[in-house]
């Protein structure tokens, strides 16, 4: 269940260090929406897909591990688990 209704499950928020309780940044320290990993309230390829650039495959223990990226909480980087959660997103923006 999402408490704060970003579509992310309170457990999932929790495992890669999102608020589960908050939907959009406040400011910039505020990690709040899952998918905004650069924490600016909008979704960019350039600020956040561009992140799991290098880093698909990888899981932890590898330096190029980043939680954040385990959209999913499988333990795992990948395209269809993790990167295919931007389909339909990119632009979009959040608001309090």
């Amino acid at each position: 269940m999402a408490l704060d209704n970003d579509g992310f499950p309170n457990n999932i928020e929790s495992s890669i260090g999102t608020d589960p309780k908050d939907a959009c940044p406040d400011d910039p320290s505020d990690s709040a929406w899952p998918l905004d990993i650069d924490d600016n309230r909008d979704i960019s390829v350039t600020g956040d897909v561009f992140q799991f650039r290098g880093r698909i495959g990888v899981k932890p223990g590898d330096p190029n591990w980043l939680q954040r990226l385990d959209l999913d909480g499988d333990g795992d980087i990948s395209t269809i688990g993790d990167v295919f959660m931007y389909r339909g997103k990119i632009g979009k923006s959040c608001s309090n």
